[in-house]
């Protein structure tokens, strides 16, 4: 997979509608519902932003049944969720198999490759954990869509990251323009939204670092 424009446009477009859908502006709103809901659209976000694929659909169904009652209608469309978590048929890797190839690995079974069969199983279990949808997923599909997610969360740190960035470069040319008191009202707001995207862009880099540690 490769990071498009056409993936980046739909990640931040998906983002800002989120955002107002959800109203993180909201003075009423708590700063753990605002992380909640930033964290929530980031989620949609890049699931929208890829298409339809089994950790795809993990993320998606990993959202908590009083978040998909409450807040996921308002972030997406009934039939866009629908066309997300219809299971789609995927280019599948194939290992070669034979009789003889099974024989000879038997053979050459040893201490040293049961160690490295060992650390592989473990490294699964991890990958397993950390990808979304990744229990029912075993070998090169695993793998597959470790990859692609691996691929598409550090899209996601870096968008959110220039959205932040741009976020804060607005909030210091307001208090270079003196802005007026009802503007600074606003700002403050912002900076809640702001402190809870950080937390979640946080979050999304740990969460990268442990995948890109372990593939």
């Amino acid at each position: 997979m490769q990071v498009t424009r056409a993936f980046k446009q739909a990640f931040l477009e998906r983002m800002l509608l989120g955002f107002r859908a959800t109203d993180v502006s909201s003075k009423s709103m708590s700063f753990q519902e605002k992380k909640s809901f930033i964290k929530l659209s980031a989620d949609v976000a890049i699931a929208v932003a890829r298409g339809s694929r089994k950790w795809t659909r993990g993320l998606i169904a990993s959202v908590s049944k009083e978040q998909q009652k409450r807040l996921l209608p308002r972030v997406i469309p009934r039939k866009q969720y629908e066309r997300l978590m219809k299971p789609c048929s995927s280019n599948s890797w194939k290992i070669p198999r034979s009789k003889k190839i099974l024989r000879k690995s038997l053979r050459v079974s040893s201490t040293r490759r049961k160690k490295k069969l060992c650390a592989v199983e473990k490294r699964t279990r991890v990958l397993r954990r950390l990808v979304p949808g990744g229990e029912s997923l075993s070998g090169f599909s695993l793998l597959d869509e470790t990859l692609d997610y691996v691929l598409s969360l550090r899209a996601q740190v870096g968008l959110m990251q220039s959205l932040l960035m741009t976020c804060e470069a607005s909030k210091r040319r307001a208090h270079e323009l003196k802005c007026t008191s009802p503007e600074t009202k606003a700002s403050t707001v912002g900076n809640r939204g702001r402190c809870g995207m950080r937390t979640v862009v946080v979050k999304a880099e740990k969460q990268f670092s442990l995948l890109k540690k372990e593939f």
